[in-house]
C-alpha cells in the first residue's frame, strides 16, 4: 500500500509544479489561463483531502468514531473553502487562500492523527506532498506578485 501511495501521490504534484514553471513562462495573455486551471486543481486536491477524513471516520466501527461532528465537519470545510477561493475578486487572494487552505490542512491532518486509523508513514508522504504542493503554487504567487499593474 505504500509504494503505491507514494508513487501515485507524488505524480499529483506534477500538475502543481509544472502550472507553477508555465506561469513563468507562459505569455502574460495566457497567464490568467495558467492560473485558473493550477486554482481549479488545488481546490480538486482540497476536495480529495476533505473526503479521506470522510473515509477515515465510515472506515471506523459504529461508535468508536471519536468526535465525529469535528471529523466529516472538517472533511466539509476544505472543499467549501477551496470553492471559495476559485471564484475570489482577485487572483492573488484566490490563489493565497489555496496556498494557505492546503497548508491547514495538512496541520489538522497532524492535529487529528490519533483519532484516524491512517498508517504511520502516511503523515510523512502528506508533509511531501504538502511541500510540493506549496511549491508549485509558491512560484505561481511569487509570478502574479511581480507583474506590473496595468496603467
Amino acid at each position: 500500500m505504500k509504494f503505491p501511495a507514494y508513487a501515485l501521490g507524488l505524480s499529483g504534484l506534477i500538475p502543481f509544479i509544472a502550472l507553477g514553471l508555465a506561469a513563468w513562462v507562459a505569455p502574460e495573455t495566457s497567464l490568467t489561463a495558467v492560473v485558473v486551471i493550477q486554482a481549479q486543481y488545488a481546490a480538486a486536491v482540497l476536495a480529495f483531502l476533505g473526503a479521506l477524513y470522510w473515509g477515515a471516520a465510515l472506515a471506523q466501527p459504529e461508535g468508536q468514531v471519536q468526535r465525529p461532528w469535528l471529523l466529516l465537519g472538517w472533511g466539509v470545510v476544505l472543499p467549501l473553502w477551496a470553492w471559495r477561493m476559485t471564484w475570489a475578486s482577485n487572483w492573488v487572494y484566490g490563489m493565497s487562500g489555496l496556498f494557505i487552505g492546503l497548508a491547514v490542512a495538512y496541520g489538522a491532518d497532524v492535529m487529528l492523527r490519533r483519532q484516524l486509523p491512517w498508517p504511520a508513514w502516511f503523515l510523512q508522504l502528506r508533509l511531501w506532498l504538502t511541500l510540493g504542493s506549496l511549491f508549485g503554487l509558491g512560484l505561481t504567487l511569487v509570478r502574479l506578485y511581480t507583474l506590473k499593474p496595468a496603467g
